[in-house]
């Protein structure tokens, strides 16, 4: 009789869990109500945003800087199509940053509403449930805010009706610029501050189909709106001190990010593999809504032409020729252009001064038919950071930005180039 042996049975170990993996900080899976997912014993932030890709980035950095004020797990939202038409989808904070790395980084987990919430995105959308408040949009009542929440829509994507009530007098910063104190902020995820704010005002009515009105919540701590906010002065991003920013140079892209931006350069240098990449100076022309804002001034006086960008480039090459002797053999740099300028003409202009760009276009990557619509800004803020060099737009966030990551990340030359009139950024 033939004896037939039946291979040993061999048990895939369950994976081992980090001290700061997201399932650490909730009770399971993604449930239909949040609430069933929140463990008792811990306390929660979480904010909404519509301010553009980088200034929600901002404010979701905001978010987590008030979660270590105020001892909570973060809940990040997804990043909401404000800036690309919401007939697109969100996309997960998580598909666009290493939130693994960021909680290593932290030493303190870090949640997105899908660890939290299921049906986010579906066609259906998540069931409808109540929760209270704070708005930072109706501390101001002049002007467009008029005393109400800031509108967005993630709230109604994520399956929330909301009841706001707004942030106590002595949130405001006494500069004015309608920003608020990060830590008198993160008072109110204390019983005391949130006893202190909600004597001062009142719920307001929701805006959803519930239609109620209850204090805030004190477990989960949210907020309309967290981009103006500031731990000093007004406008502080680009201060060394920033706290907010030792939390955004933690933010480092998702890997599969950086895999694509990879491949696209590349092709864009004709190279095999991406540790041939060469070194670059990468640069942000910002022009679209810039346009709107040069008034009378015509357009060709008031962007920076460039002539004007290439003798900034120029300073960056000589920088770091003179701080990295024999660095790329002594030879200058190639140079990477991104923009959101449409003129074919321009980037015409751009190759002759032999400059690379990747093509985002069909004729090109057609980056939009592969990954979708997010996926061009995405990735150029991907190319940005990878510069041993930066040259940006003054007053641009995004420029801010990936020119704080090249000098964290690479310990790079960076230059911005001003604008808005004629002779603007002479000096």
């Amino acid at each position: 009789m033939r004896i037939q042996w039946e291979p040993e049975s061999q048990e895939v170990p369950a994976p081992v869990l980090g001290p700061y993996d997201a399932s650490r900080a909730v009770l399971g899976p993604p449930t239909a109500s949040y609430r069933d997912n929140l463990l008792p014993e811990l306390k929660y932030i979480t904010g909404f945003v519509g301010g553009g890709y980088t200034n929600d980035f901002m404010t979701y950095v905001n978010i987590v800087l008030l979660a270590q004020f105020s001892r909570r797990i973060a809940i990040i939202p997804p990043f909401s199509p404000s800036h690309i038409g919401y007939n697109e989808s969100n996309i997960p904070f998580g598909d666009v940053f290493d939130v693994p790395r960021l909680a290593e980084a932290l030493r303190t987990p870090v949640l997105e509403w899908r660890d939290v919430k299921k049906d986010i995105g579906t066609v259906a959308g998540p069931m409808s449930e109540k929760l209270g408040c704070w708005t930072c949009w109706a501390a101001f009542d002049d002007g467009p805010r008029g005393g109400r929440a800031r509108e967005n829509r993630l709230e109604g994507r994520l399956g929330l009706d909301i009841s706001y009530t707004k942030v106590p007098t002595s949130t405001m910063m006494p500069e004015g610029y309608n920003h608020l104190s990060s830590w008198r902020l993160a008072a109110l995820g204390f019983h005391s501050g949130w006893l202190q704010g909600t004597q001062e005002n009142q719920p307001m009515d929701s805006e959803g189909p519930l239609k109620h009105r209850m204090p805030p919540d004190e477990q989960l701590l949210c907020f309309d709106f967290l981009y103006y906010v500031s731990t000093i002065r007004p406008w502080e991003w680009d201060e060394e001190y920033n706290p907010a920013w030792q939390i955004a140079s933690k933010m480092h892209f998702a890997p599969r990010m950086v895999r694509i931006a990879n491949g696209m350069l590349m092709r864009v240098f004709n190279v095999q593999t991406d540790d041939d990449i060469p070194p670059f100076i990468s640069i942000h022309v910002r022009h679209g809504d810039f346009k709107g804002m040069c008034g009378d001034v015509p357009l060709p006086d008031c962007l920076a032409s460039l002539s004007v960008i290439t003798r900034r480039v120029q300073e960056v090459q000589d920088e770091l020729a003179n701080t990295r002797p024999g660095f790329n053999g002594g030879a200058p740099l190639k140079v990477l252009m991104t923009s959101d300028e449409r003129d074919q003409t321009w980037w015409d202009d751009v190759r002759s001064l032999g400059w690379y760009f990747v093509d985002h276009g069909p004729r090109g990557e057609d980056t939009t038919a592969k990954y979708g619509k997010w996926y061009p800004p995405l990735l150029d803020s991907v190319f940005q950071s990878m510069g041993t060099g930066f040259v940006g737009t003054d007053r641009s966030t995004m420029s801010m930005v990936a020119r704080r990551r090249v000098q964290d990340w690479q310990g790079g030359a960076v230059r911005d180039f001003r604008w808005g009139y004629p002779g603007a950024d002479d000096h």
